[in-house]
This record gives structure tokens, C-alpha cells and sequence, in this order.
């Protein structure tokens, strides 16, 4: 259960509607917010995630006045942890941001949050009297509000971070024919520096393919990335592991990662993702897509499979069930 109380330190315990509703407003960007960049860090993502994929972190006014989330089959591992980090972030802001590159490894959710957090603090300023109390299985807080100056200047300073990106690297031949390379991120052109003649053998065997680049992430000011520099590292991409399968109605939380193949078929632009051993295979332009149908796939074994008994089965249905049985966490 998640509880949110704004309490007034004054004589007038009353807490005005606008108050309420920006406060309220703000903590509902937070949990979506939080919601989306778990999402998108399973999905590998180039975008954010649909809103049918966030809807599940609607909060909504019980008739008896308590609050719930949005409607799902099941009250999802991931909506408890999407909370759980959500009170540990209002926990931590009377301690600065140094926290928050630990929290959030994407440097655009990092901004975002980061916003929400402050526009927060606006509605809680220490001169009106107002301060939220929260609680989430049974961890209790209040909320500090983030020294605007100290967040300001995380925000100027975190468009560089070392980390690795998934993309598609391509290359032309100059006039000295020397090969001059490109790298898309989804539908965005990054700009790529190769720093070694290892670094360029490596990329000369990639070409047209889809590869995993690690080293120094340049970010423009709108959250785009627009460089790469100082690679450590530049191997193909073709296997991907996935801890959670998410649709839009419910996630399943498995008990050790799936590992899916995955190629890229650069004439038609397209993403494939296979599991052979589940049958399992989906493919688009959109590498987003792709990944939500896989994972919906998975639901779809899942839920026509699980709930059967064996004299329902055939012999090689009931295989596909204890496969998919060993994969599920049973705690969810």
C-alpha cells in the first residue's frame, strides 16, 4: 500500500486544494516516470514506453478514499518496486544527487526525475508550512525538499556518462579510401569516434550490423545522445537477456533471465528476436515493437499453458508448460 499525507505546520491545519493537487500531480510524474524507466531498461528501449505500457502506475481515489494503481490482472512485481523506489527517492533528496546516477543509469530519466523532484519542492516550499509524509510496506518518511542549486547544477553537468548503447554501424568510403563510420540509434545518427586501429578491426567486421558500443555517451540538451568517444569496447549484439516479461496488462517476473537471439537484417531494416526452445519469434523495424511482441508472445504461452492440467495437454504441450513453469519466478 502506498500512502501520500500533506500536512500543514500551521495554525490552520487545512491544506488548500491547489496545494493538494500539485503535490498529488507531481507524485503521479514520479511513479510514471520511475514506472517507464524500469520499462524501457528491460525493453533496451530507443523511445519511451507506450501508455499502454505505463498505464498500470495510474493512481486513482478509491471510493472510500484510499489510493490504488491502475487497473491490472494482478497487482505486478513491478508496480511494487516502481513504489518502493519511489519512497526510497523521497527519502534521499535532503541528501543532495549524488544518489542519483545509483538510481537511475539512464542519463535521460535522470533529467526527468530530477524535474519532477524539483517541481515538487516548489509545491512544498519551507515558507508556506506544507510537508508530505509517506509510507510504503511499512517504510515510513517525510520528505525533504531538493536544494534547487545543487540539482541545477547536476542537470548542467550530467549530459556525459560512461555507459554502453546498442545501434547499427555503418560506414562509406572517403575519397582516400579510408572508411569513415556512422552509428544509428534507433532513428537518430550518432556521432562515432573510434579511438584504436583494435577498435577498428573490430568495427570493420561489423558493418551493416546491429552492435553493442561501450565508452564515453555524449547527451544534448533535449536528452538525445549525440556522440560516442573513448570506446572501450565495440562486439556484435546478438543475444539479449530479459529478467521480466512486460505487456500492457501484466509483467511476470522470471527466475532466471531469458535469453533471446536476436539479429538485424539490414536491407529491410528490420529487428528479429527468437527463443527457439519456446518457439518463440518476433520481428520489426521498430526495435520497440519487436521487443513487445516477443514479450507478449511469452504472455501468450503463459497464460494458455499454465493454467492447464496435463490430461488437457499433448506430450509436447505439457513440455512447453514445465519449460515455462521452471521460468517463472514462483514469488511474483
Amino acid at each position: 500500500m502506498l500512502s501520500i499525507t500533506v500536512r500543514s505546520e500551521g495554525e490552520d491545519e487545512r491544506i488548500p486544494v491547489t496545494v493538494a493537487s500539485d503535490v498529488m500531480r507531481s507524485i503521479q510524474l514520479l511513479l510514471t516516470h520511475i514506472g517507464e524507466s524500469f520499462i524501457s531498461e528491460e525493453f533496451g528501449s530507443y523511445g519511451r514506453p507506450s501508455s499502454a505500457f505505463v498505464k498500470r502506475f495510474t493512481l486513482y481515489i478509491d471510493p472510500d478514499g484510499g489510493i490504488s494503481f491502475g487497473a491490472e490482472k494482478e497487482r505486478s512485481e513491478l508496480v511494487n518496486k516502481t513504489a518502493s523506489l519511489l519512497t526510497a527517492v523521497l527519502e534521499n533528496t535532503g541528501a543532495g544527487t549524488y544518489w542519483m546516477e545509483d538510481a537511475f543509469s539512464d542519463p535521460v530519466y535522470r533529467s526527468v526525475i530530477l524535474y519532477d523532484l524539483m517541481q515538487l519542492s516548489r509545491c512544498l516550499s519551507a515558507d508556506e508550512g506544507y510537508t508530505l509524509q509517506f509510507e510504503h510496506n511499512e517504510k515510513k518518511g517525510t520528505f525533504a525538499p531538493i536544494d534547487m542549486n545543487k540539482a541545477q547544477a547536476f542537470l548542467e553537468r550530467s549530459g556525459t556518462s560512461h555507459g554502453n548503447v546498442v545501434g547499427i554501424l555503418n560506414s562509406v568510403q572517403t575519397k582516400r579510401n579510408v572508411p569513415m563510420y556512422g552509428f544509428l540509434v534507433g532513428e537518430e545518427r550518432v556521432k562515432i569516434s573510434l579511438n584504436s586501429k583494435e577498435i577498428e578491426d573490430h568495427a570493420a567486421k561489423y558493418v551493416n550490423r546491429a552492435v553493442l558500443v561501450k565508452g564515453t555517451l555524449r547527451y544534448a540538451e533535449n536528452g538525445r545522445l549525440s556522440e560516442i568517444s573513448d570506446i572501450v569496447s565495440l562486439e556484435p549484439f546478438d543475444k539479449r537477456p530479459f529478467t521480466r516479461i512486460i505487456s500492457a496488462e501484466r509483467d511476470i517476473l522470471l527466475s532466471k533471465p531469458l535469453e533471446a537471439n536476436v539479429s538485424y537484417d539490414a536491407g529491410n531494416r528490420t529487428w528479429k528476436l527468437s527463443y527457439p526452445d519456446l518457439g518463440m519469434t518476433s520481428s520489426d523495424q521498430d526495435w520497440d515493437v519487436a521487443v513487445a511482441g516477443f514479450h507478449d508472445y511469452f504472455v501468450f504461452l503463459w497464460e494458455n499453458y499454465s493454467t492447464k492440467e496435463n490430461n488437457e495437454l499433448s506430450e509436447e504441450e505439457i513440455e512447453v508448460k514445465e519449460l515455462l513453469s521452471s521460468m517463472v519466478n514462483k514469488t511474483e
